[in-house]
């Protein structure tokens, strides 16, 4: 605690009697002045309070969806119902040396791998994926948006069309369908250039696996619900 003459200013030790600016005796207490740099009660009261912003908390999510909703556990493609197929394949190659035989394996692999190709693209397009309570379109925006550009870049774009939002990925347009049950389904369909120019119907097959697994798992994960 500083101590100054009462009548010069003039700063002085503690048990000084006289002051050495004007020899004013510095005995009584009324000779000096205390500074206290401490703030007053009122001081006190009138300084602003730092309030310390507590950290965000996640919402609480919850889901009514039935037990036999889809919950994926990566952003693995969703498993192929046509593996056998290379196997049949192989075997048709190998058997042409027997004549039409090993041409008529070929032709029944071809026919029926097609045709269980088309039933599961299509059963993709009705899987029902777990989902929380309550959720929107915006909801569902403002959490995948900067999540699959990050991931993705500029190969992921998003449109919404009436009540229904929509993602773009390789070619296929993926539409996210919300149902009453807390369930969605991820509803594939062929852009107009890859409808008009796409002949590869195996590519196409694991572009539709790939990406109905990459929307429906980073869905499910951007809302907690694979720890739920």
């Amino acid at each position: 605690m500083a101590k100054f003459c009462k009548n010069c200013g003039k700063k002085y030790e503690e048990g000084t009697k006289f002051c050495s600016g004007c020899g004013t005796a510095l005995e009584a207490k009324s000779e000096f002045i205390d500074l206290d740099d401490s703030p007053t009660p009122i001081q006190e009261r009138q300084m602003p309070v730092v309030v310390q912003s507590a950290p965000p908390v996640e919402p609480q999510y919850t889901s009514s969806a039935p037990p036999d909703a889809i919950v994926l556990k990566s952003s693995a493609p969703i498993p192929s119902k046509i593996g056998w197929t290379k196997w049949g394949y192989i075997a048709g190659f190998l058997l042409i040396a027997a004549g039409g035989f090993g041409l008529l394996i070929l032709i029944a692999v071809f026919i029926i791998s097609h045709f269980q190709m088309s039933f599961h693209k299509d059963k993709m397009r009705r899987m029902k994926f777990k989902s929380v309570d309550n959720i929107t379109n915006d909801d569902i925006y403002n959490k995948l948006q900067p999540i699959l550009t990050q991931k993705y870049g500029n190969k992921i774009e998003f449109e919404q069309e009436g009540a229904t939002l929509s993602i773009h990925y390789n070619s296929i347009i993926y539409d996210i369908n919300l149902q009453e049950d807390s369930t969605f389904s991820v509803w594939w369909r062929k852009s107009i250039a890859n409808a008009l120019f796409s002949f590869n119907e195996w590519k196409e097959y694991k572009k539709i696996r790939t990406g109905t697994a990459m929307v429906a798992y980073e869905l499910q994960n951007a809302f907690n619900i694979h720890k739920s």
